[in-house]
């Protein structure tokens, strides 16, 4: 009977130990699967801009997280980089901590600061998250010049070798890409001025350029208000804003690059909260006040997530390295 007790005893010690053992088990994982949760955001988020204020890029920009603190609950505060054609901010996105504080509106910039040397790394260091769209870069005139199409700016171009100043961004942007591809096309002979995003309209008003190579959104506003004339669109179709401007490929002239817009994200930064700002992105670029810019300004609203936007990087930097190697841009 001892014998029988002691073991009856020995049993329940042993069932209480295991139960406290699976007990303590359980509270053990609670807090691991809590901390698989992601809480983002709990504080504002950076929004760099690679360029100036006032410029397409800047405006665009702050338009698309104006509505951003409704989407995620926190405020997205745009804050201007400028510099080095893109790099200045595309460094300080690169070195940033992959948490989703700090995003980077990236656009065509991440391709030719890259292979320009501007930043010691390929585009592919990033976390591209998103395309929002794209634009045209049109080479605009005064409305008064004597040049009403490209063929009359071509025809004074090749009687006057040399005299055609075409201003653009800087060295190596996307608006002077596109203007080396119009002098291959074309055969003329013109001088590349880089102004920066805050001289370039000036430039052309103020007569010290013939032509200007713009975004849309940038010289939309001089269109319409008589004071300049667009010759041509560089997508490949006619831009829907200004839909009786010929594209220059239409015109007979080889000349096809998009400006496109998106952001990109340090690299490494967590599944959970890439997948919380695209979708905020998406939303954003969904958002009336956005739509409203676009629509009056030319910028082409074209949501594209992260597998998308990949692709959409690979192809462009084929087109965009042959520009940059035409232009003598690349180092060999």
């Amino acid at each position: 009977m001892k014998n029988f007790m002691k073991i009856t005893v020995a049993l329940i010690l042993i069932f209480a130990s295991v139960s406290f053992v699976f007990a303590a088990g359980g509270k053990e994982e609670a807090p691991k699967a809590a901390a698989q949760t992601v809480t983002f955001p709990e504080k504002p988020i950076s929004f760099l801009i690679p360029f100036g204020a006032g410029g397409d890029a800047d405006l665009l920009g702050r338009a698309l997280v104006s509505s951003m603190d409704k989407i995620v609950g926190q405020p997205v505060v745009p804050v201007n980089r400028p510099g080095a054609g893109g790099g200045i901010m595309y460094g300080e996105l690169h070195k940033a901590a992959p948490d989703g504080y700090t995003v980077g509106w990236s656009s065509t910039s991440i391709l030719t600061t890259t292979i320009m040397g501007n930043v010691p790394y390929p585009y592919t260091d990033f976390d591209n998250l998103c395309v929002v769209g794209y634009t045209s870069m049109p080479i605009a005139v005064l409305a008064d010049s004597p040049w009403k199409t490209t063929d009359e700016l071509v025809a004074w171009a090749k009687k006057n070798p040399g005299k055609l100043k075409i201003g653009n961004a800087g060295t190596g942007s996307g608006t002077h890409l596109t203007a080396v591809m119009f002098q291959q096309a074309t055969g003329v002979q013109a001088i590349h001025v880089p102004l920066g995003a805050e001289r370039r309209i000036a430039s052309l008003l103020g007569g010290e350029v013939e032509a200007v190579c713009v975004p849309l959104p940038e010289i939309a506003p001089q269109v319409n208000a008589g004071k300049a004339r667009i010759l041509g669109v560089s997508t490949a179709k006619r831009d829907p804003s200004f839909p009786d401007v010929p594209s220059f490929k239409e015109q007979g002239y080889d000349v096809v690059m998009d400006l496109f817009r998106g952001v990109s994200l340090p690299k490494g930064t967590d599944p959970a909260v890439v997948a919380i700002l695209e979708k905020a992105f998406k939303a954003a670029s969904e958002s009336k006040e956005f739509q409203d810019l676009s629509n009056k300004t030319g910028f082409v609203v074209d949501f594209k997530g992260k597998a998308d936007f990949d692709v959409v990087l690979a192809d462009q930097y084929k087109r965009v390295y042959a520009a940059m190697d035409a232009g003598g841009l690349i180092k060999k």
